[in-house]
């Protein structure tokens, strides 16, 4: 034990990591502001601001690795 009586933890590089990406993210949406056609595979198309269709893409692809993840730990 140490002297102070506290104990560091080691740091938790996919948490540093995951800041970093969600920074980058929101730098690069947040410069990227501009009216854009979206066209859907199904639905036709849609005009709609960059940023949010780059913030729903993030989201999406969150949730994607999110999920596969959950899906592989289940099987172990």
């Amino acid at each position: 034990m140490e002297a102070g009586g506290s104990q560091q933890q080691p740091s938790n590089w996919r948490r540093w990591a995951f800041v970093v990406v969600v920074i980058l993210a929101l730098v690069f949406i947040i410069q990227n502001s501009q009216e854009v056609e979206v066209e859907f595979l199904v639905f036709g198309s849609a005009q709609a601001p960059l940023i949010i269709a780059l913030a729903i893409t993030c989201v999406l692809g969150f949730l994607a690795g999110w999920l596969t993840a959950r899906m592989r730990r289940g099987r172990e």
